[in-house]
């Protein structure tokens, strides 16, 4: 757990840390694509793959969603046993999004789109058998109250999985206070990218452990922002 301190003084924005992504992709030069992978395994590394070999990957169309897709592939890679859910409308994919999918449908992977409740029959039956759900549902860019059928899947999700890991934000917090924005995922563990946002800091008893990984960010690109 990261405790107030240090680490509270290194918290930023959501809107601090798109900056950063952004200054590392545009002015630095390292294609977001990258920055999605090396997102995706430290996800990994922070699974006890010895113990866990059964695993349920809920994906939005974000980029937090290209997260879960790569993290998908690579439990894939390691012989573990993946349910892949994809919840939202699919023509709004980001580009690494759809080059992540383009991937897993390469390699023969299917997936259930959820876009009924018969879909929720089938993610509540997943979570309850597999060993750990991995939230990749929304990141930082969530700014509205959740409804629907991503309201009751993330129900479903807190409600029947054994484990849960999200990944770089539990899905429905607001990255900038810690508000719920409706509901909201309640992790066991939260492996965050980068720095540790202030929504985390602000409601820590709804994000689990949390653990801060670098994912390839200079750290010229936060000096730049954290000076403007």
């Amino acid at each position: 757990m990261i405790w107030e301190g240090i680490e509270f003084m290194l918290a930023i924005s959501c809107e601090e840390m798109k900056a950063m992504d952004s200054y590392a992709i545009n002015n630095i030069g390292i294609p977001s694509i990258v920055l999605m992978e090396n997102a995706a395994l430290k996800v990994v590394r922070n699974i006890n793959l010895d113990s866990a070999n059964s695993f349920t990957v809920v994906c939005g169309v974000g980029n937090n969603g290209g997260d879960g897709l790569a993290i998908t592939r690579h439990l894939i890679l390691n012989k573990k046993k993946v349910d892949l859910f994809i919840i939202g409308n699919l023509n709004k994919g980001t580009e690494d999004f759809n080059i992540n999918l383009n991937i897993l449908n390469n390699m023969d992977m299917k997936y259930t789109h959820i876009t009924s409740i018969k879909d929720l029959d089938s993610l509540k039956s997943s979570v309850e058998n597999n060993h750990l759900t991995i939230d990749s549902i929304f990141g930082i860019g969530l700014t509205r109250d959740i409804n629907g059928l991503f309201y009751e899947a993330i129900y479903i999700i807190n409600r029947y999985s054994s484990g849960i890991l999200s990944v770089d934000i539990p899905s429905g917090l607001d990255g900038n206070n810690g508000k719920i924005l409706g509901i909201a995922i309640k992790p066991n563990k939260t492996v965050t990218f980068h720095r540790i946002k202030k929504g985390l800091m602000e409601n820590k008893d709804h994000a689990g452990e949390i653990v801060v990984e670098d994912i390839g960010i200079p750290e010229k690109a936060t000096n730049v922002i954290l000076k403007q």
